[in-house]
């Protein structure tokens, strides 16, 4: 192999480790074992332990900007326009750099969410982070924010009860959206990215599924809009972190980062 071969190679070698440790791997497997499979059918299936909630700072932001998103802020937690603020234990605003270049924007917050009054602290927020650091960035570079700003849950008289998201509904969506405007105007990102169907759809006012239109950029009040796949549809489809980096290095392109 010629030097010119060689130093292709390694670089096809780098990107691909590269990418092998967003998608998650963190060993090269060069051969599976073969495992002799049992005929025992009874044999109770090991549990998969909890991910620990990790907790971090909130992180504290000065200025004009961060003094208006406050104002606002002030505002949601006082908010009772729909039911969800009848049954939110804690409103979640949003955190994040008020001069950030970058806007992810969720669906809503979740059960760990309404407990701390954070966005993105569960499960799917630890993988937000690790999106976040793959493109070279800090979590508290950027601004974290949803369509709505409370919990929408199946059974609202059981708050405590786990697996009770649900999706927000039209109404709901539109009875928080001046608050999401208000921050995108105030922070004004270079670019926003979408999370899942319920953002997209909502800011682009499309029917089309997140998995016909990531991918490419869209535009939003004249900012660029990347939509892609939320981190809870890659906990229970890995698969689709491919999916997730390739727009993720899209954004890089864009941002020049």
């Amino acid at each position: 192999m010629n030097k010119k071969n060689l130093l292709k190679t390694i670089r096809l070698a780098k990107q691909t480790l590269k990418d092998e440790k967003f998608l998650g791997y963190t060993d090269i497997i060069f051969s599976a074992p073969k495992i002799k499979k049992s005929n025992k059918t009874n044999a109770p299936e090991p549990e998969i332990p909890a991910v620990p909630l990790k907790e971090t700072p909130v992180p504290v932001f000065k200025g004009a900007k961060a003094k208006k998103l406050s104002e606002i802020e002030a505002v949601v937690k006082t908010c009772r326009l729909c039911r969800l603020g009848d049954s939110r234990i804690k409103a979640v605003f949003g955190e994040g750099n008020p001069d950030s270049k970058i806007m992810f924007v969720g669906e809503g917050p979740g059960y760990d969410e309404d407990r701390q009054g954070r966005p993105f602290i569960g499960r799917a927020g630890q993988l937000l982070t690790k999106i976040i650091e793959s493109i070279g960035l800090k979590r508290e570079d950027v601004f974290i924010a949803n369509i709505v700003k409370c919990h929408p849950m199946i059974d609202p008289k059981n708050p405590d009860l786990r697996g009770n998201d649900r999706p927000p509904s039209k109404e709901e969506m539109a009875c928080c959206m001046p608050f999401l405007l208000a921050q995108i105007d105030i922070i004004k990102p270079k670019v926003i990215v979408t999370l899942g169907n319920s953002s997209t759809s909502t800011l682009l006012e499309t029917t089309e599924t997140i998995s016909k239109i990531r991918g490419k950029f869209h535009t939003f009040h004249k900012t660029p809009l990347m939509p892609t796949y939320h981190p809870s549809a890659l906990l229970r489809n890995p698969a689709l972190k491919i999916d997730v980096w390739n727009d993720m290095k899209l954004l890089k392109k864009e941002l020049g980062l």
